[in-house]
């Protein structure tokens, strides 16, 4: 089998390919110019050269791909950096979406963030949830909504899709940081204070093996959350697990959302878009998963170990 990845560099990406390619897949990636040549050299993969944002890439990759797995995206909350969510979150999805065959079987790999923060922390959301309207003003949570919608929309259409809302990845291999940088800023000393709200979080190993249990078995038209129940963690508690596994404590002061967003303007590790957006309490439940696919996650602390392990071995 034929397996195109999009975003096969990326963190979850890199995992992903490693099963498939242990499993015997085919799989080749669309990887933009310049990409350096040892993150993709350690993925024993067929190399597109290309960029999901323009089209001549994409048609070319997707060509005989039986099996496709949609990662590409931004992940950021900062306002400013709308456009660029929307060119890749959505405006990429579309591009991909018409380039495949139309025999292919599509992974789109939304977020949980398109499902919209739960109401209250005593009930996780899940996969019929309607999406918040506060929501749409949270620039991630908007665009990753847009692309999933095309997704779903394309499924109704007759192309085999189907949805993928993970968690918030930690664990090994997050080379530029982007999803466990909270994990490092504690354990720097540089989180210095707390607010309402949390996340849903779940190792990203699981989350491939979880990817690949949805490419065999996930219904088309349909949208599966992947993450871990027992992951659903407000912060305080979250910095607490870190502390707990590594043996260090930082001090931090919880603050109300209005003077944490004040906080955030300072210089800092967060700013106040960020703060914004984590104050709300994005908790899910995995059952359909759990129940569909035999989905499973290894114990949180085990996950943070070897996060921090993981930073240690790359500072």
């Amino acid at each position: 089998m034929t397996t195109l990845i999009t975003g096969a560099t990326g963190f979850l990406g890199q995992h992903l390919a490693r099963l498939l390619v242990d499993r015997g897949d085919r799989v080749r990636v669309l990887a933009r110019p310049g990409t350096p040549p040892g993150a993709l050299r350690e993925l024993d993969a067929e190399i597109v050269e290309g960029d999901v944002r323009e089209g001549g890439g994409l048609p070319r990759a997707a060509a005989g791909c039986e099996l496709v797995f949609h990662l590409a995206g931004i992940v950021s909350h900062e306002r400013r950096r709308l456009p660029e969510m929307r060119a890749v979150n959505v405006d990429a999805t579309r591009r991909l979406l018409a380039s495949v065959e139309p025999t292919a079987r599509v992974v789109h790999v939304s977020s949980v963030a398109a499902i919209g923060p739960a109401s209250s922390p005593h009930r996780p959301a899940d996969e019929q949830q309607e999406f918040p309207a506060a929501a749409a003003r949270l620039p991630y949570a908007a665009t990753k909504r847009e692309g999933e919608l095309l997704a779903l929309e394309a499924a109704a259409a007759g192309l085999d899709v189907v949805v993928a809302n993970p968690g918030f990845l930690l664990g090994p291999g997050d080379l530029h940081r982007v999803s466990t940088w909270p994990v490092h800023a504690y354990l720097a000393g540089k989180l210095r204070f707390t607010t309402r709200g949390g996340l849903s979080f779940v190792d990203v190993r699981d989350v491939a093996h979880g990817l690949v249990a949805l490419a065999d078995r996930g219904r088309a038209g349909e949208r599966t959350i992947l993450t871990a129940e027992a992951g659903n963690l407000g912060w305080p508690a979250f910095f607490e697990l870190i502390a707990s596994v590594s043996g260090l404590r930082r001090r931090t002061v919880p603050l109300p959302v209005t003077l944490a967003v004040a906080a955030a303007a300072l210089p800092g590790p967060v700013s106040p878009d960020q703060v914004r957006a984590a104050s709300n309490w994005w908790f899910y439940t995995p059952a359909k998963a759990e129940r569909e696919l035999g989905f499973r996650t290894r114990p949180l602390a085990e996950t943070i170990a070897d996060t921090i392990a993981d930073h240690r071995s790359h500072p």
